[in-house]
């Protein structure tokens, strides 16, 4: 019974610890939701707190703060100290109650189409090959990117990889962020069918003409 007993505290101590290390070292990003804990003080203890697409959260008397790229482990030291104008001995809590899909997508004449999960900044080569890279690379001169704020660029692949080639030449930097989408546009299929009845029917219609005038 005692041994059994043990057992259950240490798996529990095992996922306890194993959970806020996770939390301590997890990267806060935009869109995620924080609960910030400060004890003894419901002043400065907020619940579903969002971190702004500009990366700041808005905190009682500490006004603006810049999370976004900060580990949780940070922002609660950073708080602890900023806390200690107004609190003796702030004892914070950070957990992570949200976390947000960062996510960009991959359309079009690609092998994997479909949503993928950043959690940075990505290289367009990565990006493709994150959705299996492009079924025929030959056959595709652009893809057009399709940016989180509506804007659009295209770029010119071959024109891309001839650079990439030249060691002396800097490749162009083409970076995905999230809520980006890069399209692949499918090239054309020439159907030499249609072409080849197309030809035999204009060949058979001048026939029939040549032969009538005479």
């Amino acid at each position: 019974m005692i041994k059994k007993l043990l057992f259950c505290l240490l798996v529990t101590f095992s996922f306890c610890f194993g959970t806020l290390k996770s939390q301590t070292n997890y990267i806060l990003q935009r869109g995620d939701q924080l609960d910030i804990s400060v004890m003894d003080h419901p002043e400065f203890t907020i619940t579903g707190l969002l971190v702004l697409p500009d990366g700041l959260i808005q905190y009682p008397a500490l006004g603006s703060v810049k999370v976004a790229g900060m580990s949780s482990y940070t922002l609660t030291d950073t708080l602890t100290k900023s806390l200690q104008k107004f609190v003796v001995n702030p004892i914070v809590t950070v957990y992570v109650q949200k976390i947000q899909k960062q996510q960009v997508n991959v359309f079009g004449f690609v092998n994997k189409p479909g949503q993928y999960q950043v959690f940075e900044p990505v290289d367009l080569l990565t990006t493709l090959s994150m959705a299996g890279g492009i079924k025929n690379l030959k056959r595709v001169s652009q893809v057009n990117i399709v940016r989180a704020n509506g804007s659009m660029e295209t770029v010119n692949l071959r024109a891309f990889f001839k650079t990439t080639k030249k060691i002396s030449e800097k490749a162009p930097e083409v970076l995905l962020y999230p809520g980006d989408t890069v399209y692949v546009k499918e090239p054309i299929e020439f159907n030499w069918s249609l072409l080849s009845f197309i030809t035999t029917l204009i060949s058979s219609s001048a026939y029939t003409i040549l032969i009538l005038r005479k």
